[in-house]
Protein backbone atom coordinates (compact mmCIF):
# COMPACT_ATOMS: atom_id res chain seq x y z
CA UNK A 1 0.00 0.00 0.00
CA UNK A 2 1.11 3.91 -0.88
CA UNK A 3 1.89 5.44 2.48
CA UNK A 4 0.76 8.59 1.67
CA UNK A 5 -2.47 9.20 -1.09
CA UNK A 6 -1.04 12.21 -1.16
CA UNK A 7 1.65 11.16 -2.56
CA UNK A 8 -0.29 9.22 -5.44
CA UNK A 9 -2.39 12.74 -6.28
CA UNK A 10 1.07 14.29 -6.90
CA UNK A 11 2.57 11.52 -8.99
CA UNK A 12 -0.14 11.74 -11.66
CA UNK A 13 -0.64 14.87 -11.89
CA UNK A 14 2.84 15.30 -12.68
CA UNK A 15 2.89 12.41 -14.94
CA UNK A 16 -0.04 13.99 -16.67
CA UNK A 17 2.51 17.42 -16.83
CA UNK A 18 5.41 16.14 -18.21
CA UNK A 19 3.48 13.80 -20.52
CA UNK A 20 2.29 17.36 -22.06
CA UNK A 21 -1.21 16.05 -22.38
CA UNK A 22 -3.37 17.95 -20.66
CA UNK A 23 -5.59 20.46 -23.49
CA UNK A 24 -8.25 22.20 -22.35
CA UNK A 25 -10.06 22.05 -25.61
CA UNK A 26 -10.20 20.24 -29.06
CA UNK A 27 -12.32 21.79 -32.02
CA UNK A 28 -11.66 21.09 -35.65
CA UNK A 29 -14.66 20.32 -38.19
CA UNK A 30 -16.53 17.49 -39.07
CA UNK A 31 -17.55 16.23 -42.78
CA UNK A 32 -20.76 14.70 -43.22
CA UNK A 33 -20.46 12.69 -46.54
CA UNK A 34 -22.67 10.62 -49.52
CA UNK A 35 -21.71 8.52 -52.12
CA UNK A 36 -23.74 6.99 -54.76
CA UNK A 37 -23.59 3.68 -52.86
CA UNK A 38 -23.33 5.06 -49.31
CA UNK A 39 -20.07 3.45 -49.16
CA UNK A 40 -17.80 2.94 -46.18
CA UNK A 41 -15.39 5.86 -46.17
CA UNK A 42 -18.35 8.82 -46.63
CA UNK A 43 -19.79 6.00 -43.89
CA UNK A 44 -16.87 6.60 -41.57
CA UNK A 45 -16.40 10.34 -42.11
CA UNK A 46 -20.20 10.77 -41.52
CA UNK A 47 -19.80 8.45 -38.24
CA UNK A 48 -17.02 9.73 -36.54
CA UNK A 49 -17.78 13.59 -37.42
CA UNK A 50 -21.55 12.83 -35.83
CA UNK A 51 -20.37 11.08 -33.00
CA UNK A 52 -17.48 14.23 -32.55
CA UNK A 53 -20.85 16.68 -32.81
CA UNK A 54 -22.71 14.83 -29.96
CA UNK A 55 -19.59 14.19 -27.49
CA UNK A 56 -19.43 17.81 -27.40
CA UNK A 57 -22.76 18.83 -27.14
CA UNK A 58 -22.89 16.41 -24.15
CA UNK A 59 -19.60 18.17 -23.04
CA UNK A 60 -20.93 21.48 -22.91
CA UNK A 61 -24.02 20.46 -20.86
CA UNK A 62 -22.20 18.55 -18.58
CA UNK A 63 -18.90 19.03 -18.59
CA UNK A 64 -16.25 16.85 -17.31
CA UNK A 65 -15.29 18.61 -13.77
CA UNK A 66 -17.17 19.65 -11.32
CA UNK A 67 -15.34 19.77 -8.31
CA UNK A 68 -12.31 21.50 -7.23
CA UNK A 69 -9.66 18.05 -7.67
CA UNK A 70 -6.55 19.61 -5.76
CA UNK A 71 -8.10 17.36 -2.48
CA UNK A 72 -8.42 13.32 -2.32
CA UNK A 73 -12.17 14.53 -1.72
CA UNK A 74 -12.33 16.38 -4.61
CA UNK A 75 -10.35 13.81 -6.81
CA UNK A 76 -12.18 10.24 -5.64
CA UNK A 77 -15.62 12.74 -6.71
CA UNK A 78 -14.39 13.34 -9.82
CA UNK A 79 -13.32 10.26 -10.90
CA UNK A 80 -16.24 8.65 -9.68
CA UNK A 81 -18.61 10.97 -11.77
CA UNK A 82 -16.90 10.51 -14.92
CA UNK A 83 -16.94 6.64 -14.04
CA UNK A 84 -20.37 6.86 -14.15
CA UNK A 85 -20.83 9.35 -17.03
CA UNK A 86 -19.03 6.72 -19.14
CA UNK A 87 -20.32 3.48 -17.97
CA UNK A 88 -24.38 5.27 -18.04
CA UNK A 89 -23.82 7.37 -20.96
CA UNK A 90 -20.31 7.99 -23.31
CA UNK A 91 -19.96 3.69 -23.59
CA UNK A 92 -23.54 3.05 -24.94
CA UNK A 93 -22.82 5.58 -27.77
CA UNK A 94 -19.70 4.68 -27.87
CA UNK A 95 -20.00 1.10 -28.77
CA UNK A 96 -23.41 1.57 -30.69
CA UNK A 97 -21.24 3.65 -32.74
CA UNK A 98 -18.57 1.24 -33.37
CA UNK A 99 -21.19 -1.44 -34.22
CA UNK A 100 -23.29 0.73 -36.23
CA UNK A 101 -20.33 1.13 -38.67
CA UNK A 102 -19.38 -2.49 -38.74
CA UNK A 103 -23.08 -3.45 -39.75
CA UNK A 104 -24.66 -0.82 -41.67
CA UNK A 105 -21.56 0.38 -43.71
CA UNK A 106 -19.45 -2.98 -43.81
CA UNK A 107 -21.36 -5.74 -44.18
CA UNK A 108 -24.66 -3.32 -45.82
CA UNK A 109 -21.55 -1.51 -48.18
CA UNK A 110 -21.09 -4.90 -49.67
CA UNK A 111 -24.67 -5.83 -49.79
CA UNK A 112 -25.58 -2.71 -51.63
CA UNK A 113 -23.05 -3.10 -53.54
CA UNK A 114 -23.79 -6.58 -54.86
CA UNK A 115 -27.71 -5.70 -55.49
CA UNK A 116 -28.70 -7.62 -53.12
CA UNK A 117 -32.59 -7.33 -51.94
CA UNK A 118 -34.43 -7.44 -48.80
CA UNK A 119 -31.47 -6.15 -46.62
CA UNK A 120 -32.35 -6.36 -42.75
CA UNK A 121 -30.15 -5.15 -39.82
CA UNK A 122 -30.64 -5.85 -35.71
CA UNK A 123 -29.25 -4.38 -33.25
CA UNK A 124 -28.82 -5.44 -29.13
CA UNK A 125 -29.21 -2.49 -26.60
CA UNK A 126 -25.58 -1.05 -26.00
CA UNK A 127 -23.63 -2.06 -22.90
CA UNK A 128 -24.31 -1.76 -20.05
CA UNK A 129 -28.38 -1.86 -21.28
CA UNK A 130 -27.68 -4.80 -23.38
CA UNK A 131 -25.30 -7.45 -24.97
CA UNK A 132 -24.07 -4.85 -27.49
CA UNK A 133 -24.31 -7.38 -30.66
CA UNK A 134 -25.57 -6.83 -34.06
CA UNK A 135 -26.13 -8.58 -37.43
CA UNK A 136 -27.12 -7.74 -41.04
CA UNK A 137 -28.53 -10.50 -43.58
CA UNK A 138 -30.61 -10.24 -46.62
CA UNK A 139 -33.27 -12.22 -48.57
CA UNK A 140 -32.27 -12.54 -52.19
CA UNK A 141 -29.73 -11.83 -54.92
CA UNK A 142 -31.16 -11.52 -58.30
CA UNK A 143 -28.32 -13.89 -59.59
CA UNK A 144 -24.85 -15.39 -58.36
CA UNK A 145 -21.61 -14.26 -57.01
CA UNK A 146 -18.48 -15.66 -56.71
CA UNK A 147 -16.95 -16.99 -53.78
CA UNK A 148 -14.37 -14.28 -53.52
CA UNK A 149 -17.51 -11.56 -53.40
CA UNK A 150 -18.69 -13.73 -51.13
CA UNK A 151 -15.63 -13.17 -49.05
CA UNK A 152 -16.16 -9.02 -49.41
CA UNK A 153 -19.38 -9.30 -47.48
CA UNK A 154 -18.09 -11.59 -44.29
CA UNK A 155 -14.85 -9.30 -44.17
CA UNK A 156 -17.02 -6.17 -44.51
CA UNK A 157 -17.57 -5.83 -41.04
CA UNK A 158 -13.73 -5.62 -39.89
CA UNK A 159 -12.52 -3.98 -43.11
CA UNK A 160 -15.17 -0.78 -42.26
CA UNK A 161 -13.83 -0.68 -38.54
CA UNK A 162 -10.59 -0.23 -40.07
CA UNK A 163 -11.82 2.44 -42.63
CA UNK A 164 -12.89 4.24 -39.40
CA UNK A 165 -9.93 4.16 -37.33
CA UNK A 166 -7.43 5.39 -40.52
CA UNK A 167 -9.88 8.79 -40.73
CA UNK A 168 -9.83 8.74 -37.00
CA UNK A 169 -5.75 9.20 -37.33
CA UNK A 170 -5.60 11.41 -39.91
CA UNK A 171 -8.02 14.10 -37.59
CA UNK A 172 -6.07 13.44 -34.70
CA UNK A 173 -2.23 14.06 -36.86
CA UNK A 174 -3.72 17.36 -38.41
CA UNK A 175 -5.17 18.61 -35.01
CA UNK A 176 -2.27 17.09 -33.07
CA UNK A 177 -5.09 16.51 -30.42
CA UNK A 178 -7.44 13.28 -29.51
CA UNK A 179 -10.76 14.01 -27.90
CA UNK A 180 -11.71 11.13 -25.35
CA UNK A 181 -14.76 10.07 -26.47
CA UNK A 182 -13.12 9.69 -29.90
CA UNK A 183 -10.84 7.95 -27.85
CA UNK A 184 -13.03 5.56 -26.58
CA UNK A 185 -14.43 5.10 -30.22
CA UNK A 186 -10.67 4.28 -31.31
CA UNK A 187 -10.58 2.02 -28.49
CA UNK A 188 -13.67 -0.10 -29.43
CA UNK A 189 -13.20 -0.93 -32.75
CA UNK A 190 -9.80 -2.21 -32.63
CA UNK A 191 -10.35 -4.06 -29.38
CA UNK A 192 -13.33 -5.13 -31.13
CA UNK A 193 -11.52 -6.46 -34.10
CA UNK A 194 -8.81 -8.21 -32.00
CA UNK A 195 -11.57 -9.87 -29.68
CA UNK A 196 -13.43 -11.03 -32.62
CA UNK A 197 -10.62 -13.12 -34.15
CA UNK A 198 -9.24 -13.83 -30.54
CA UNK A 199 -12.28 -15.49 -29.36
CA UNK A 200 -13.34 -16.92 -32.62
CA UNK A 201 -14.24 -20.93 -32.00
CA UNK A 202 -11.92 -23.62 -33.81
CA UNK A 203 -14.11 -25.11 -36.94
CA UNK A 204 -15.36 -28.61 -37.18
CA UNK A 205 -16.18 -30.79 -40.49
CA UNK A 206 -19.71 -30.10 -42.01
CA UNK A 207 -20.25 -26.58 -40.00
CA UNK A 208 -23.07 -24.67 -41.47
CA UNK A 209 -23.13 -21.67 -39.12
CA UNK A 210 -19.94 -18.81 -39.02
CA UNK A 211 -19.16 -15.62 -37.68
CA UNK A 212 -17.26 -13.65 -39.41
CA UNK A 213 -13.62 -14.77 -39.01
CA UNK A 214 -14.68 -18.59 -39.24
CA UNK A 215 -16.36 -17.47 -42.56
CA UNK A 216 -13.12 -15.77 -43.97
CA UNK A 217 -10.66 -19.00 -43.01
CA UNK A 218 -13.68 -21.46 -44.46
CA UNK A 219 -14.49 -19.62 -48.56
CA UNK A 220 -10.85 -18.50 -48.58
CA UNK A 221 -10.00 -22.20 -48.23
CA UNK A 222 -12.82 -23.41 -50.17
CA UNK A 223 -12.10 -20.84 -52.86
CA UNK A 224 -8.48 -22.04 -53.70
CA UNK A 225 -9.57 -25.72 -53.55
CA UNK A 226 -9.39 -26.73 -49.63
CA UNK A 227 -12.53 -28.01 -48.14
CA UNK A 228 -11.17 -30.69 -45.57
CA UNK A 229 -10.46 -28.37 -42.40
CA UNK A 230 -7.23 -30.46 -41.23
CA UNK A 231 -5.51 -29.77 -44.89
CA UNK A 232 -6.54 -25.79 -44.55
CA UNK A 233 -3.28 -24.04 -45.69
CA UNK A 234 -4.10 -21.29 -43.84
CA UNK A 235 -5.91 -22.04 -40.38
CA UNK A 236 -8.12 -20.06 -38.29
CA UNK A 237 -5.26 -20.04 -35.55
CA UNK A 238 -2.74 -18.82 -38.31
CA UNK A 239 -5.21 -15.49 -38.65
CA UNK A 240 -5.38 -15.36 -34.71
CA UNK A 241 -1.54 -14.64 -34.62
CA UNK A 242 -1.00 -12.60 -37.31
CA UNK A 243 -3.92 -10.31 -36.20
CA UNK A 244 -1.96 -9.84 -33.10
CA UNK A 245 0.00 -7.34 -35.22
CA UNK A 246 -2.60 -4.61 -34.87
CA UNK A 247 -1.80 -3.79 -30.88
CA UNK A 248 1.47 -2.49 -32.73
CA UNK A 249 -0.65 0.59 -33.23
CA UNK A 250 0.01 3.30 -31.45
CA UNK A 251 -2.53 5.17 -31.78
CA UNK A 252 -4.15 2.27 -29.62
CA UNK A 253 -2.20 3.00 -26.72
CA UNK A 254 -2.41 6.52 -26.63
CA UNK A 255 -6.33 6.08 -27.11
CA UNK A 256 -6.21 3.75 -23.77
CA UNK A 257 -3.77 6.81 -21.78
CA UNK A 258 -6.29 9.53 -23.40
CA UNK A 259 -9.11 7.44 -21.43
CA UNK A 260 -8.03 6.02 -18.48
CA UNK A 261 -5.41 9.22 -17.36
CA UNK A 262 -6.23 11.83 -19.24
CA UNK A 263 -10.06 11.53 -19.09
CA UNK A 264 -10.96 9.05 -16.08
CA UNK A 265 -8.25 10.61 -13.67
CA UNK A 266 -7.71 14.34 -15.12
CA UNK A 267 -10.80 14.94 -16.21
CA UNK A 268 -9.18 16.98 -19.58
CA UNK A 269 -12.01 16.33 -22.84
CA UNK A 270 -8.65 15.95 -24.79
CA UNK A 271 -4.62 15.23 -25.06
CA UNK A 272 -2.14 16.01 -26.92
CA UNK A 273 -1.04 13.92 -29.79
CA UNK A 274 2.80 13.23 -28.93
CA UNK A 275 5.04 12.53 -31.97
CA UNK A 276 8.42 11.87 -33.25
CA UNK A 277 9.87 14.82 -34.32
CA UNK A 278 11.99 14.75 -37.81
CA UNK A 279 13.31 18.46 -38.51
CA UNK A 280 9.72 20.26 -38.86
CA UNK A 281 8.03 17.31 -39.84
CA UNK A 282 6.05 15.60 -36.80
CA UNK A 283 5.81 11.53 -37.52
CA UNK A 284 4.14 8.35 -36.46
CA UNK A 285 4.09 4.76 -37.77
CA UNK A 286 1.40 2.45 -37.35
CA UNK A 287 0.55 -1.17 -38.40
CA UNK A 288 -2.49 -2.91 -38.93
CA UNK A 289 -3.90 -6.19 -40.54
CA UNK A 290 -6.47 -6.45 -43.13
CA UNK A 291 -7.93 -9.02 -44.69
CA UNK A 292 -8.83 -9.31 -48.16
CA UNK A 293 -10.31 -12.11 -50.94
CA UNK A 294 -7.17 -13.46 -51.52
CA UNK A 295 -5.31 -13.59 -48.02
CA UNK A 296 -4.41 -11.65 -45.03
CA UNK A 297 -2.55 -8.35 -45.96
CA UNK A 298 0.01 -6.30 -43.35
CA UNK A 299 -0.02 -2.51 -43.86
CA UNK A 300 2.51 -0.26 -42.59
CA UNK A 301 1.17 3.35 -42.38
CA UNK A 302 3.27 6.45 -41.80
CA UNK A 303 1.82 9.63 -40.79
CA UNK A 304 3.80 12.95 -41.08
CA UNK A 305 2.40 16.25 -40.42
CA UNK A 306 4.34 19.11 -42.56
CA UNK A 307 3.13 23.01 -42.04
CA UNK A 308 -0.52 21.71 -40.99
CA UNK A 309 -0.35 19.27 -44.26
CA UNK A 310 -1.00 15.82 -43.67
CA UNK A 311 1.29 13.31 -45.72
CA UNK A 312 -0.17 9.50 -45.75
CA UNK A 313 2.50 7.21 -46.83
CA UNK A 314 1.46 3.15 -46.82
CA UNK A 315 2.70 -0.38 -47.67
CA UNK A 316 1.17 -3.43 -47.95
CA UNK A 317 2.03 -6.92 -48.28
CA UNK A 318 0.09 -9.89 -48.85
CA UNK A 319 0.59 -13.40 -46.84
CA UNK A 320 2.02 -15.51 -49.79
CA UNK A 321 0.01 -19.13 -48.54
CA UNK A 322 -1.80 -19.28 -51.80
CA UNK A 323 -0.56 -16.02 -53.97
CA UNK A 324 3.20 -14.90 -54.06
CA UNK A 325 4.07 -11.09 -54.52
CA UNK A 326 1.06 -9.54 -53.94
CA UNK A 327 0.39 -5.98 -52.12
CA UNK A 328 0.69 -2.35 -52.65
CA UNK A 329 1.62 1.27 -52.02
CA UNK A 330 -0.42 4.26 -51.21
CA UNK A 331 0.39 8.11 -50.85
CA UNK A 332 -2.09 10.78 -49.64
CA UNK A 333 -1.39 14.83 -49.30
CA UNK A 334 -4.37 16.23 -47.32
CA UNK A 335 -4.98 19.72 -46.30
CA UNK A 336 -8.40 19.48 -44.33
CA UNK A 337 -8.63 21.92 -42.40
CA UNK A 338 -7.28 24.76 -44.16
CA UNK A 339 -8.20 28.43 -43.60
CA UNK A 340 -8.33 29.05 -46.77
CA UNK A 341 -11.66 29.20 -49.27
CA UNK A 342 -9.90 26.32 -51.01
CA UNK A 343 -8.02 23.49 -50.48
CA UNK A 344 -8.02 19.85 -51.81
CA UNK A 345 -6.73 16.83 -51.08
CA UNK A 346 -4.76 13.97 -53.33
CA UNK A 347 -4.78 10.66 -53.07
CA UNK A 348 -2.91 8.25 -55.05
CA UNK A 349 -3.30 4.13 -54.73
CA UNK A 350 -1.14 1.29 -56.80
CA UNK A 351 -1.74 -2.48 -56.19
CA UNK A 352 -0.37 -5.99 -57.68
CA UNK A 353 -2.75 -8.94 -56.82
CA UNK A 354 -4.59 -11.64 -58.49
CA UNK A 355 -7.32 -11.02 -60.52
CA UNK A 356 -10.40 -11.14 -59.00
CA UNK A 357 -13.33 -13.48 -59.94
CA UNK A 358 -17.08 -12.40 -60.42
CA UNK A 359 -20.54 -14.05 -60.75
CA UNK A 360 -21.37 -17.32 -60.62
CA UNK A 361 -18.99 -18.50 -63.61
CA UNK A 362 -16.29 -16.78 -61.16
CA UNK A 363 -15.61 -14.36 -64.46
CA UNK A 364 -12.13 -12.91 -63.93
CA UNK A 365 -11.65 -9.34 -64.16
CA UNK A 366 -8.68 -7.07 -63.68
CA UNK A 367 -5.23 -7.40 -64.24
CA UNK A 368 -2.27 -8.25 -61.81
CA UNK A 369 -1.60 -4.68 -61.29
CA UNK A 370 -4.69 -1.66 -60.71
CA UNK A 371 -4.46 1.77 -59.62
CA UNK A 372 -7.06 4.58 -57.62
CA UNK A 373 -6.60 7.74 -58.28
CA UNK A 374 -8.89 10.91 -56.60
CA UNK A 375 -9.41 14.57 -55.76
CA UNK A 376 -11.12 15.99 -52.89
CA UNK A 377 -11.91 20.02 -52.96
CA UNK A 378 -13.21 22.01 -50.01
CA UNK A 379 -15.12 25.12 -51.15
CA UNK A 380 -15.55 27.56 -48.45
CA UNK A 381 -18.94 28.85 -48.42
CA UNK A 382 -19.27 32.40 -48.04
CA UNK A 383 -21.05 34.86 -45.24
CA UNK A 384 -22.34 31.63 -42.86
CA UNK A 385 -22.57 32.29 -39.68
CA UNK A 386 -20.90 29.24 -38.52
CA UNK A 387 -17.67 28.16 -40.71
CA UNK A 388 -18.94 25.59 -43.63
CA UNK A 389 -17.23 24.15 -46.53
CA UNK A 390 -18.97 22.16 -50.01
CA UNK A 391 -16.68 19.04 -50.08
CA UNK A 392 -16.38 17.28 -53.20
CA UNK A 393 -14.13 14.35 -54.05
CA UNK A 394 -13.96 12.54 -58.04
CA UNK A 395 -11.95 9.73 -59.40
CA UNK A 396 -11.50 6.40 -60.40
CA UNK A 397 -10.83 3.04 -59.20
CA UNK A 398 -10.12 -0.24 -61.51
CA UNK A 399 -10.87 -3.27 -60.19
CA UNK A 400 -9.19 -4.74 -57.48
CA UNK A 401 -9.28 -4.71 -53.93
CA UNK A 402 -8.78 -1.39 -51.87
CA UNK A 403 -9.86 -0.91 -47.99
CA UNK A 404 -13.09 1.15 -48.40
CA UNK A 405 -13.65 0.59 -52.11
CA UNK A 406 -16.23 -1.42 -54.60
CA UNK A 407 -14.19 -4.45 -55.39
CA UNK A 408 -14.99 -3.75 -59.10
CA UNK A 409 -13.89 -0.72 -61.11
CA UNK A 410 -16.31 2.40 -60.23
CA UNK A 411 -15.94 5.63 -60.77
CA UNK A 412 -15.15 7.80 -57.40
CA UNK A 413 -17.66 10.08 -56.20
CA UNK A 414 -18.20 11.90 -52.96
CA UNK A 415 -20.05 15.18 -51.72
CA UNK A 416 -20.92 16.70 -48.60
CA UNK A 417 -20.44 19.47 -45.93
CA UNK A 418 -17.82 20.15 -43.90
CA UNK A 419 -18.95 22.07 -40.24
Amino acid sequence: MWRSTSIKLLAFQLLITISGWASEKISYPGSMLLSPGLEMRGGAESIASLHFYLASLEDNFLGTTWVPENTVTGKMTGLAGRSLKFALLDLPVDFFSMVFMHEWYGHGARYRELGLRGIDYGYEWPPPYGDGGGWASYSSYPGEYSTQERLGIWIGGIESEHVLNRHLRQRWMVSGSMHYRESWLYFWSLQNILHYIEDALDLVEGQQRFNDPQAYIHYLNADNGFHAISGYPYSLDDLKKVSNLNALDPFFWLSIYNNLVGYLWGGQPSGNVPSLKLGNTNYLPTFHVGLTPFGVETYLENYLLLDEVLYLLYFRWGDASYYDNWGGVGALVSYPFAKSTFSADVKLDLWRQPPLKFGGDEDLRGKNTGAAFSLRSYFKIPDTRYPMKIVIEVGFKSVGFLEGYPLDKAPILMFGLQV
